[in-house]
């Protein structure tokens, strides 16, 4: 899935930013950024990873929450659709 959002072909400048969001949100949170990353390419979700760090923690979670939602429910379509 990451593949397919362009995640293994970064810049090295690309790839250092999201390096360093990373571990700005992890040490923020205490938990690893969670985004059902179809359908989006690399500049939606380094827009996402921005704005999310802006968050609470109880906003977080429940977006981090509605991401593993957004993820389930592909993975379900997906095998419903083999």
């Amino acid at each position: 899935e990451q593949g397919s959002a362009g995640l293994d072909q970064l810049s090295a400048g690309d790839y250092e930013r999201f390096t360093a969001l990373n571990a700005a949100y992890v040490t923020r949170f205490g938990f690893p950024f969670i985004i059902a990353v179809r359908g989006r390419d690399p500049r939606d979700i380094l827009a996402a990873f921005e704005a999310r760090l802006g968050n609470t923690i109880e906003a977080e979670r429940e977006t981090a929450l509605a991401e593993i939602e957004r993820i389930a429910l592909f993975r379900i379509k997906d095998r419903m659709a083999a």
